[in-house]
């Protein structure tokens, strides 16, 4: 049935690459990215942080640290290289904050061709790490900032890496925050920084504070109550819509987002398939099924169903690495009409935008901007 449904698509989709040859060569570059996450897994770097982000996705209440953290050089460097050889195409560094061991960062550059560090900015990485820097960012003005954080911490990104090809400002959104993004953007044009962003989605742990009504603390959970909160709601999430569009049309040097994802995820519910039985969305890539791996500072992986984000709930999940990795696999919808497949096209580029930057001695990818126009789709004469 399934092999069906794929032999289905593929007869779709070169029906539509027939009707609008001029998109030949944008799915050709969204072959390259797609081909760039065939084989993902995550690493652990760091079980240390130096901010208080509140509703945490690391630091749950269940968190504890792996007894028997690996600290010897040499063993991280037998660690990545068995996972090179094993055939990572795509290594994404996470943590609490990956900056703070950067030896085992710089070990892990031998071995994968492409990689993604998610870090908060507030620590320069070394220049000879040649992967993609993800740069937290959850506010601009430096009291929402310091509030959101327990700390300030955008200013400090921007001195560390104004610049920096390695770097995109990631911004994540939430209600506190949304009338900030004009002049992030600003600021980060300013700094030749691109930005784009991630939507802030609660864990159980942030969920079970707010049901309960728990008093606030001093580190994850300072500014939370039932009254306000991060949560978002159908008018939230349709004037992030709005405001996302508006940048994207301001700012087209600066914004690396899409249109098409940003209507996918600010549309009201779920945007996973939920299994109604354990609550794990069923069509999330981001999931660790198959070859998918999320390792612990102590080199061990559990098998399991969910991704690394463990205390994330999946029908409130928006986030940007789960929402981007499920747009890799064409579904029906990408391939229902030439314009559903120019959108896809775009989703793809934006991806690879995002999260891959090309190191020396890499074969260059396309870098420019891929013509997805309507007159692209417009049949050849």
């Amino acid at each position: 049935m399934l092999q069906d449904l794929r032999r289905e698509r593929l007869g779709r989709l070169k029906g539509l690459l027939a009707q609008s040859p001029k998109l030949a060569a944008s799915y050709e570059d969204a072959k390259r990215v797609v081909r760039a996450f065939r084989r993902p897994a995550f690493y652990e770097i760091s079980t240390r942080c130096n901010l208080f982000c509140e509703g945490c996705y690391h630091f749950s209440d269940d968190f504890h640290a792996p007894a028997s953290e690996v600290n010897d050089a040499q063993a991280w460097d037998e660690f990545f290289a068995a996972e090179g050889a094993r055939g990572v195409t795509m290594a994404y560094f996470v943590g609490a904050e990956p900056a703070l061991e950067q030896e085992r960062l710089i070990a892990a550059s031998a071995h994968f061709p492409y990689g993604n560090i998610g870090t908060n900015g507030t620590i320069a990485l070394d220049p000879s790490i040649p992967y993609r820097i993800g740069v937290s960012v959850w506010g601009v003005d430096e009291e929402v900032d310091a509030s959101l954080r327990g700390a300030s911490a955008f200013g400090k990104a921007l001195k560390n890496y104004a610049g920096d090809r390695r770097a995109i400002m990631l911004y994540t959104l939430s209600k506190a925050n949304l009338a900030d993004v004009p002049r992030l953007v600003e600021t980060c044009a300013d700094h030749d920084l691109p930005v784009t962003f991630n939507m802030y989605s609660p864990t159980q742990t942030y969920m079970r504070k707010l049901g309960g009504a728990e008093a606030n603390d001093r580190k994850y959970f300072r500014i939370s109550s039932a009254a306000s909160n991060l949560l978002w709601d159908d008018e939230s999430l349709h004037e992030t819509r709005r405001v996302m569009e508006e940048v994207m049309e301001r700012f087209p040097e600066t914004v690396v987002y899409s249109s098409a994802y940003n209507e996918w995820s600010t549309r009201s519910g779920p945007l996973y398939d939920i299994d109604p039985e354990t609550g794990v969305a069923r069509d999330c890539h981001s999931r660790m099924t198959g070859t998918m791996r999320y390792y612990k500072t102590d080199m061990s992986h559990a098998a399991q169903e969910k991704c690394g984000t463990s205390d994330a709930i999946c029908s409130e999940c928006r986030m940007y690495s789960g929402g981007w990795s499920s747009k890799f696999e064409l579904r029906d919808e990408d391939v229902s009409s030439p314009a559903a497949f120019a959108a896809w096209l775009e989703m793809i580029e934006t991806a690879g935008r995002i999260f891959l930057i090309e190191r020396d001695g890499q074969p260059a990818r396309t870098r420019d901007r891929m013509n997805l126009s309507v007159a692209a789709m417009e049949p050849a004469e």
